[in-house]
């Protein structure tokens, strides 16, 4: 076997126990609010599961007739810091369009409310929405 084939088949073994080793496991991520750093994360899924009626995460997208789609991304934890930010920045948007009911998302913002970044994970690790 040449170094180059060998290679191969060390990364492909490293990623299939790669994979095998995170099979089962499971984050309980709700609401996490940061005002200094300017961050906010958490899971949709976890967060809707949660037995507090205080917690909530999320973003919007919203389109008028004649403009740039614009996303909002809004939170508030269990201590009732709410944080909210806005953009026009299409990949932003792109992003936004990511997430789905069960996704983990991550945003800052800068000091006049406009978002500044945007991270979607959707992962095994999330626990799904329950009714």
């Amino acid at each position: 076997m040449t170094k180059h084939a060998s290679k191969l088949v060390g990364i492909a073994i490293t990623a299939l126990l790669g994979t095998a080793a995170w099979a089962g496991a499971k984050n309980t991520n709700t609401v996490l609010v940061n005002t200094s750093a300017r961050s906010a994360s958490g899971s949709l899924g976890d967060t809707r599961n949660t037995a507090d009626t205080q917690q909530f995460i999320g973003c919007a997208i919203t389109t008028y007739v004649g403009s740039a789609p614009s996303v909002g991304c809004f939170a508030m934890d269990t201590s009732s810091n709410y944080v909210g930010c806005s953009s026009t920045n299409a990949d932003l948007v792109a992003t936004a369009r990511s997430i789905n009911g069960d996704s983990y998302i991550t945003f800052t913002w800068d000091m006049w409310s406009g978002c500044t970044s945007l991270h979607v994970t959707n992962a095994s690790t999330a626990a799904p929405k329950q009714p």
